[in-house]
């Protein structure tokens, strides 16, 4: 466990640009750990956290930085955001969540990458509201055990499901402050990035990328803008734009058996020749061996159900 440094202080943002923060609850479940995911390495390139509660067994995980985390029973993992080797033992039941809280161009919210081993009993409403939210889910999405944003729901479902989900998100994050994880980078202080921003995250993203129409927003050159836009998040401007448009991209793959010419069509792409040889380019697989080696969206694992713990 690490050791409890001073409190880490939080920015004061405009409310807009904290509302563009990505939100979204991948996986929760609350049962074994399936045989396949028991002795696994994980590639942790996509971004996003993972937190799990042991409710019976052990986990060992092991990063390739080096760093080593162990978990038992009534105990909470939040698990490092690199690549990693996890193990489980055969009688490990979990409270498990996947879930993404990102800054619009991808980058996680936080600047630690390495796990976090806690006592359940320290923090118990992160228990009571993961319980809280998982029921909620087997409830209004019986059968669906990943890849929430693609299910169907009205938008007063939406609401209820949300609101429960940032209840416990809000727990995560002020458990990660109170042990030294502060963001990972400030927002901007020139009102000229943040309409900047603005443009390029409501830009259809079958246009090409939206040039004059952020000189337009920001009133500024392309070339100060670009270099303000470095300086800020270090990152261009056409990075940042690729950024948005491989989330959109690998979210159809995960999610969806919408074909690849498809996505590549909804991308702006004139062929899915270009559009396999870009997502290659910035994976290191082609669309459809980025697809096979993801779990089917569709698929909920057959596993007998225990008694929960009280």
């Amino acid at each position: 466990m690490r050791p409890l440094p001073s409190k880490v202080p939080d920015p004061n943002l405009p409310l807009r640009e904290w509302a563009g923060i990505h939100t979204e609850l991948d996986w929760i479940y609350d049962h074994e750990v399936p045989a396949a995911y028991q002795n696994r390495t994980i590639n942790k390139g996509q971004g996003g956290y993972s937190a799990w509660f042991l409710r019976e067994g052990h986990v060992r995980v092991e990063t390739t930085s080096g760093q080593a985390l162990e978990a038992g029973p009534q105990q909470w993992m939040f698990v490092p955001t690199e690549n990693l080797h996890q193990r489980f033992t055969k009688d490990a039941r979990i409270l498990s969540l996947h879930f993404l809280c990102q800054w619009p161009f991808g980058e996680n919210i936080l600047s630690e990458t390495r796990g976090l081993v806690i006592a359940g009993a320290d923090f118990p409403l992160l228990e009571h509201k993961a319980v809280q939210l998982e029921r909620m889910v087997r409830r209004h999405a019986p059968g669906v055990e990943r890849h929430y944003a693609s299910h169907f729901s009205d938008f007063d479902k939406f609401l209820a499901f949300h609101t429960l989900f940032l209840r416990w998100l809000r727990q995560w994050f002020r458990v990660q402050k109170s042990h030294g994880a502060g963001l990972f980078r400030l927002g901007a202080k020139d009102d000229r990035l943040l309409r900047a921003v603005r443009c390029l995250n409501t830009s259809p993203l079958s246009s090409p990328l939206p040039q004059a129409s952020l000189e337009k927003s920001s009133g500024l050159s392309g070339t100060h803008l670009n270099r303000l836009f470095v300086a800020e998040y270090g990152l261009t401007i056409r990075k940042s734009w690729d950024n948005r448009r491989l989330n959109f991209a690998r979210s159809c793959l995960e999610t969806s058996r919408m074909p690849v010419k498809e996505v590549a069509y909804r991308l702006g792409f004139k062929s899915d020749s270009h559009f396999m040889m870009w997502f290659k380019k910035h994976t290191g697989k082609r669309p459809k061996e980025y697809r096979k080696g993801q779990p089917p969206a569709d698929v909920r694992p057959q596993l007998r159900k225990k008694p929960r713990v009280q």
